[in-house]
């Protein structure tokens, strides 16, 4: 078995191997079919990713992709590559080839030694038994959401409507009313926030991200690179589906947020819900519960039926808190290897100040909260927003 880096003259091995999944009855796990990556490498321009196969005898047996960036560890910067995405292997279908990714991830890390799995889909999935088998350490990322309208919440929740028991109190406290009652009283938090600052749509980062990167970088534990360069790479100012916002007061800049408006179909969790969701922020930790009011408050504007995001800074998590959010069950988890914990030590002291949040994920790609097909409405002129609705198929 060799580990070779994607080729041209490799994409041919490679429909044959998901063409072999395909058949052996494996639905949901492709590889990328094309040898190029989104963030090519080009000297020394973050981020950049490599794409690696695992083959033998000439047939591809399974690949993995790794996203390098520069991250800010304990206040030196470093190195840090956010992978194995992709890492599959004929062993999904094959236990002749159970080994495949194991051998994967062994050489990911050998390649780079500082490196963070985000995501996981749960403790439950191979790949995170996998990763907690060789050492690596797993800590979640919080999930919270914020309801705007419970009547449409309630009727879509799909992931507790799916239990017969949770479906009946559901819809108990939809029709008596006892659900929005529950809902406001949770969230009566909001009011307390008084907030002068204020969101401004932006098509793009400019200098002015930079100067909040700066004034942030060494205000946590572990984050990765958030300047304008890296951050109009993630999100790139013709793709109209991420809305960016820079909050500021007067001439002040404050911090920013990235947020989608996305309407679902048929979501497994959120059935037909319109969903804001705020998928990447900075600011300083004492200006977080005023980027998240603005956010929170530009997605109500817009409709949204429900806000949620992933965070796993403390002083995010109180942030939101504060902005009346609700702390749900999360099947999100950040997973460091070995190395990278080591950095981290007394982990337990450094853990609450990481910022990690679903931009952290490698690229736009992995960053739709949940596989699914939806509708995005994405124009963003002015705060109220008018919707324009586009058909977007993520993965």
């Amino acid at each position: 078995m060799q580990i070779l880096p994607y080729t041209e003259d490799l994409e041919a091995a490679v429909r044959s191997f998901n063409k072999r999944l395909r058949e052996k009855g494996e639905t949901h796990w492709r590889f990328p079919e094309s040898h190029r990556p989104q963030f090519p490498k080009v000297d020394s321009r973050v981020p950049y990713q490599e794409y690696f196969l695992a083959v033998h005898a000439g047939v591809v047996r399974g690949g993995y992709l790794l996203t390098h960036n520069r991250f800010v560890l304990r206040g030196e910067e470093a190195a840090v590559a956010c992978g194995p995405h992709y890492n599959v292997s004929e062993g999904l279908v094959d236990r002749a080839y159970a080994m495949v990714g194991v051998i994967l991830t062994q050489d990911a890390v050998r390649r780079q030694p500082l490196m963070y799995a985000l995501g996981l889909g749960g403790l439950e999935e191979p790949l995170a038994k996998l990763l907690v088998a060789m050492g690596w350490v797993t800590v979640p990322v919080s999930f919270y959401f914020r309801v705007v309208s419970s009547t449409s919440f309630f009727r879509n929740i799909t992931y507790l409507r799916k239990h017969p028991d949770k479906r009946v109190v559901i819809d108990l406290l939809y029709y008596s009313g006892l659900g929005f009652l529950g809902v406001q009283l949770a969230q009566t938090r909001l009011r307390s926030v008084k907030n002068s600052k204020r969101a401004s749509v932006v098509d793009c980062f400019g200098t002015w991200a930079d100067e909040i990167w700066e004034k942030c970088r060494f205000r946590y534990s572990f984050i990765g690179l958030r300047n304008s360069s890296l951050l109009n790479a993630f999100y790139p100012p013709q793709n109209s589906q991420f809305i960016r916002l820079r909050v500021s007061t007067g001439s002040h800049d404050v911090g920013w947020a990235v947020v989608l408006d996305s309407q679902m179909q048929a979501h497994r969790q959120f059935g037909n819900m319109r969903v804001g969701s705020i998928v990447d922020c900075l600011a300083a930790p004492e200006d977080a519960v005023y980027v998240l009011h603005c956010a929170t408050e530009f997605l109500q504007r817009r409709g949204v039926a429900v806000v949620i995001t992933n965070q796993l800074s403390s002083d995010w998590g109180s942030a939101l808190l504060a902005n009346g959010y609700i702390k749900g069950p999360t099947n999100f988890f950040l997973a460091m290897s070995p190395k990278l914990a080591d950095r981290l030590q007394p982990f337990k002291d450094h853990m609450a100040h990481i910022h990690m949040n679903r931009g952290d994920g490698g690229s736009p790609a992995v960053l739709p909260l949940l596989p699914t097909t939806l509708k995005t409405n994405s124009k963003s002129e002015t705060a109220q927003g008018t919707n324009q609705e586009l058909q977007s198929s993520t993965r």
